[in-house]
């Protein structure tokens, strides 16, 4: 969503509130040196809204969101409705990521069905956002998707092993089963995850062991009920 199409009073807000909130910051951690520093570098809490909201330039767009969101004032729910909307209209791929990253960062629980939804999103580094933001931000309709992109060996391997990460937070036997079908796979990274996954689940650790595993989560202990 371009600057054209979204509400001037909405815009005028959010850069009234970065001026304002901005400045209170600033002046709280050391005032006069660090506006200065803003103003000689351009990178006011008013020129990074501008930048978010530039109709043309998607990289400026992403910059403004990345220097909004790095002030504690930009994870505001001001700024974080608009990051939603971003993170769901904004025409370029990568911009849409940079507003889920955001919204990660500001850990918006109300941005978790945006995350779920990024699973199912046709560029990897939209869905990789989606499965990272799970990793802080679990939510129960995510277990099936997240278990589908681990399953799916077509997947991209960063996709997957944020996947295998989010996973953690779901203590099923189906779950269990995915992640230790992992564990000897040909990425390492894939198969570490996988394992730091079953130890946060079961609170045991059976290295790269599959059959030990198997064992465990199917046995008299039942781990998963």
């Amino acid at each position: 969503m371009q600057l054209r199409s979204f509400p001037l009073l909405t815009l005028a807000l959010i850069v009234m509130c970065a001026v304002s909130t901005g400045c209170q910051q600033m002046h709280e951690l050391g005032g006069f040196s660090e506006r200065l520093v803003d103003i000689v570098t351009g990178k006011t809490p008013k020129a990074s809204a501008l930048k978010m909201e530039d109709p043309d330039f998607p990289d400026e767009r992403r910059q403004g969101i990345n220097e909004l969101v790095d002030r504690d004032f930009g994870k505001g729910h001001l700024y974080t409705t608009r990051y939603r909307q971003i993170a769901q209209y904004d025409p370029d791929y990568l911009v849409r990521a940079t507003a889920l990253r955001a919204l990660n960062r500001a850990r918006d629980a109300e941005a978790t069905p945006l995350f779920i939804r990024a699973l199912d999103d046709a560029n990897d580094a939209v869905k990789l956002e989606g499965a990272k933001a799970l990793v802080n931000l679990p939510d129960q309709r995510a277990q099936q998707p997240l278990l589908r992109i681990l399953n799916n060996p077509n997947e991209n391997r960063d996709v997957r092993i944020a996947a295998a990460d989010a996973l953690k937070h779901y203590r099923s036997l189906d779950v269990a089963r995915t992640l230790i079908s992992q564990l000897t796979s040909r990425e390492f990274g894939l198969a570490w995850q996988s394992r730091r996954s079953l130890r946060n689940l079961t609170g045991k650790d059976l290295r790269y062991d599959e059959s030990a595993w198997l064992g465990f989560v199917t046995g008299p202990e039942k781990p998963f009920g």
